[in-house]
């Protein structure tokens, strides 16, 4: 089989729902024709849609050398190189203890790369509230809700960095609340 011919089986597999067979025919697509950047990019969106972020961010490097010129695919390769750090950030907030200094430097990079990555902003405003900086935890997570005005988690954690924050203020000025109380 032709590449063409193979990247139609890719997007038959598609269209039926079988995202696993069509990596796998988009495989025999680069295999059958290894210096074609297109078979790579499509790969790379099936792939990256399938849940296997190395492949894709691998075939989307390599359709990038092969066309460098090629907007889409300098598109495609950062969404998924933020993605990755994304991905990274995400594994080091969940270690026990959570590294949340080395997570904001690759959020920052994820945003870098992605303008528009929402996630990467809520994660940054989780990584600040665990280093004790509300002012830039709320700044990023009311930056996901501007991306996102819909994303409910952000909205859940908006709400529980101020309330952390009013609690930790209470607690370094006792007697200014005391005051405004009554």
């Amino acid at each position: 089989m032709n590449g063409e011919s193979c990247v139609q089986q890719a997007y038959e597999s598609i269209f039926r729902g079988d995202f696993e067979a069509a990596a796998a025919w988009f495989e025999r697509a680069v295999e059958a024709d290894p210096n074609n950047p297109s078979y790579y990019y499509r790969g790379s969106i099936t792939l990256a849609r399938s849940g296997r972020l190395a492949s894709a961010l691998a075939y989307a490097r390599r359709a990038a050398e092969l066309a460098p010129y090629e907007p889409a695919y300098a598109f495609q390769l950062r969404l998924l190189q933020s993605r990755q750090k994304i991905a990274e950030a995400q594994a080091l907030l969940t270690q026990s203890p959570p590294q949340a200094k080395p997570a904001v430097g690759l959020l920052r990079e994820a945003f870098r790369l992605d303008p528009l990555a929402a996630d990467a902003r809520l994660l940054l405003g989780a990584a600040y509230r665990l280093l004790g900086d509300y002012g830039q935890a709320l700044e990023a997570i009311q930056d996901a809700l501007q991306l996102n005005p819909q994303y409910e988690e952000a909205r859940r954690l908006l709400h529980e960095v101020r309330s952390e924050r009013r609690r930790k203020l209470k607690q370094l000025n006792p007697s200014n609340h005391r005051k405004r109380d009554r």
